[in-house]
């Protein structure tokens, strides 16, 4: 079995680092790179570069197999990754999703980790993919559906960039646990309204990777958060110097609203305060935000 990887930065490397842990065949593609001997792909690339990487791999006389990673919605079309996929391959393509809390350093330094593998369709072949990820510190739970994680893998990032805020303003431990909290809300009801199901086993790839991404400064949207209370949005893009995929999403949260038909007032504060970029108005427009919730 060949397994090849696009993107290769410190997440991809964490996975080719599970991989070969588990003694198996995988090589990494660079975006432009054109490829039709792969059995598996794996996505491990910013979404904002998934639909042109894709176009130079071709799956012949094979159903394409695809496991996404990646964590965000494309930009201008407000696509997740299992729709550009979709779009590229087919409704026929074999699709998953490795989703939770899991930053790359700590799965290259072995740390216990659990994660999800959302599938689309119950077989055989979602146990022997859990497998090849499979470790006795990187735990993966197989959950039905990919959209629910694909929704909480770039939500996190916006509700991250909020309470990196919190941080910046020097709020502490209770008032990010309360974002959290408001972030958890949010995205449930926002998931439930776009009728994005999830099960019980689900709670790492959702809940989780909230809790992780937003209390973190190893996260570089936390950090893009904290920032921003003292710099200019492109000064903070600079210093992170790294794709903050919670600024990307943030483009396409108007229309999901509009398609849930709801307004959330989380990440509508953090889309204000990224849109205004004057830091001298951040306090005063977390304060109006945090006493109303």
């Amino acid at each position: 079995m060949i397994i090849k990887i696009l993107g290769h930065g410190p997440w991809g490397k964490a996975l080719a680092s599970l991989l070969k842990h588990n003694e198996k065949n995988v090589s990494f593609l660079k975006r432009e790179e054109r490829s039709s001997n792969q059995d598996i792909l794996i996505l491990a690339l910013p979404t904002q570069s998934i639909r042109k990487a894709l176009s130079f791999v071709i799956f012949p006389d094979k159903t394409p197999l695809i496991i996404n990673t990646c964590k965000g919605i494309e930009q201008i079309t407000h696509a997740f990754p299992h729709e550009i996929v979709s779009e590229q391959y087919g409704e026929e393509t074999k699709y998953y999703t490795l989703m939770g809390p899991s930053f790359a350093h700590e799965v290259k330094d072995k740390m216990p980790t659990l994660v999800n593998l959302g599938y689309q369709t119950e077989d055989e072949m979602d146990e022997k993919i859990r497998r090849l990820f499979l470790t006795d510190f990187f735990r993966v739970r197989l959950t039905k559906g990919v959209k629910a994680l694909e929704l909480a893998g770039a939500f996190k990032n916006i509700y991250a960039i909020g309470c990196g805020i919190a941080e910046g303003l020097g709020y502490g431990i209770n008032t990010k646990t309360k974002c959290m909290v408001l972030a958890i809300d949010e995205l449930q009801h926002l998931s439930k309204q776009l009728h994005f199901p999830s099960d019980k086993e689900a709670t790492a790839g959702t809940i989780g990777d909230i809790i992780l991404t937003c209390s973190s400064t190893a996260s570089r949207n936390f950090r893009f958060g904290t920032l921003i209370t003292k710099h200019s949005v492109t000064a903070s893009k600079e210093i992170i110097n790294s794709t903050v995929e919670g600024f990307y999403s943030l483009h396409s949260l108007l229309s999901l609203e509009e398609r849930a038909n709801i307004r959330l007032p989380f990440a509508d504060f953090v889309t204000s305060v990224v849109q205004t970029d004057k830091p001298t108005q951040v306090k005063q427009a977390f304060q109006q935000f945090i006493k109303t919730l």
